[in-house]
């Protein structure tokens, strides 16, 4: 077992939905931001990158001891029922809590140069929410993620704490489209939560893990998950059509919108035929382009 292990073990196809509300609170606060505001993006960016995959090491480690993520080796990606899963696959569990260690303490010394540059001082409590948040998803012994609100902390964290954060990092204010950006975010990483727990849902019922989708059933699972991609996009798109691109810029306008349909229309088809393992990758990329809409919406006008 080498390199390319820990590389699907950090789960790269979940990390645009940590770079994706950096993107959404970065382009808001572009007009308003200092002249530290390229490092001060960049710095949040390492936050939320790295913040992600460390969450993704704990998750590994901690379901990865319960037993939750059983059949789940490299071995067997093929065949199994998600993407492979370290401890599954018989990394010693210690080496990916180490991993995630450093890769949290990496986060932090990335978060302390935004404090540093912006002055934000209780940015740190922030921070340690952040880190309590990831860890106690499926950590500790009452794991929140195991009692259905690992929904709404996604949508808190990976929405509105990391789109207005970063938005306020760069301008110091946050505004209606800030939260509206932020919802938009944390409705993708939802969704995408959802496909996981759609995808495992007879197993975590079988683990006593309580989760939307297995109060919901799949049917109803199924609806709810495509009908939360919708929102975010029509939250994206009330964002465009209300800037003054679609004035001057109705080609970029019509282009932007035939991509976010393309990808609203692929990630929704793969959800509702159950192929989980092509619906995740489809859902991260559909927070880009979400993303994508407030950032071009910025640029050109």
């Amino acid at each position: 077992m080498g390199i390319m292990i820990w590389i699907r073990g950090a789960r790269l196809k979940t990390l645009p939905l940590a770079i994706a509300p950096v993107l959404i609170g970065a382009s808001l606060a572009w007009r308003d931001a200092d002249k530290r505001r390229v490092a001060v993006a960049v710095l949040c960016g390492f936050v939320a990158l790295l913040l992600q995959i460390a969450a993704n090491f704990a998750n590994d480690y901690s379901d990865g001891i319960r037993g939750t993520d059983a059949g789940r080796a490299i071995a067997g990606e093929q065949l199994s029922r998600g993407p492979a899963r370290l401890v599954a696959s018989g990394v010693n569990p210690k080496k990916v809590l180490v991993a995630a260690g450093i890769c949290a303490l990496a986060a932090c010394l990335c978060g302390l140069a935004v404090i540093a540059l912006t002055g934000y001082w209780w940015f740190i409590l922030v921070g340690i929410a952040c880190l309590a948040a990831g860890w106690f998803y499926v950590g500790g012994k009452h794991p929140y993620g195991y009692h259905y609100l690992g929904e709404v902390f996604v949508f808190i964290f990976f929405g509105l704490v990391a789109t207005c954060g970063t938005m306020f990092a760069l301008s110091g204010a946050i505004t209606p489209d800030g939260l509206l950006g932020g919802s938009a975010a944390g409705l993708v990483a939802v969704a995408v939560l959802c496909v996981n727990n759609l995808r495992d849902i007879e197993s975590d019922s079988n683990h006593g893990k309580h989760t939307w989708m297995t109060a919901m059933g799949r049917q109803n699972g199924t609806v709810f998950t495509i009908a939360i991609l919708i929102i975010s996009a029509l939250i994206a798109l009330r964002h465009l059509l209300q800037s003054s691109i679609y004035a001057a810029n109705s080609i970029p306008l019509i282009a932007i919108i035939a991509i976010l349909c393309a990808a609203q229309i692929a990630a929704s088809y793969a959800i509702a035929r159950k192929t989980y393992r092509k619906a995740l990758p489809l859902c991260s990329l559909d927070s880009l382009t979400v993303a994508a809409i407030f950032v071009l919406s910025t640029m050109l006008t």
